[in-house]
């Protein structure tokens, strides 16, 4: 994810007032960028909202002040992703994650096993896909209201 890079280049003299506010957001932008180079969960599965680098909402806070102060379209949009995969973290899944991982699956295995592995670990998320997508719905609507 060298995309974020950017983000890290000298804060020009017209942004000297929101300094201190915008090192702060790019090392927790930082922080989270390195965290979902190694940690993300895959496409359908959820994780620990725990497990993140610094809470959802302090995340939140520092995507918004990037967005607000580099006005580079390509960089904001590389921001917006993350702030819209912070659905995949949710309150109380524990220590694994959940889901299907289709990495994991044996393709060698007998197609009716296979099926059956692949329903009961698409079961867990019938709980938690209501409300990954309730919150991305949120984070469109925060990102609108951010001009993203």
């Amino acid at each position: 994810m060298g995309m974020f890079n950017r983000l890290f280049r000298k804060v020009g003299a017209r942004q000297a007032t929101r300094e201190l506010d915008m090192a702060t957001a790019q090392s927790v932008v930082q922080d989270y960028r390195i965290f979902l180079e190694t940690s993300a969960p895959l496409p359908g599965r959820v994780a620990d909202e725990r497990r993140l680098p610094h809470s959802k909402e302090h995340i939140k806070q520092a995507i918004s002040v990037c967005i607000s102060t580099i006005r580079d379209p390509g960089l904001n949009e590389h921001l917006k992703h993350g702030y819209l995969m912070l659905s995949a973290w949710q309150i109380g899944v524990g220590d694994k994650n959940l889901g299907v991982d289709f990495t994991q699956l044996d393709l060698e295995s007998d197609p009716i096993e296979l099926a059956d592995q692949i329903q009961r670990e698409s079961k867990v998320m019938r709980k938690w896909n209501p409300l990954i997508k309730a919150e991305q719905s949120i984070l469109l609507t925060e990102l609108k209201a951010l001009g993203v």
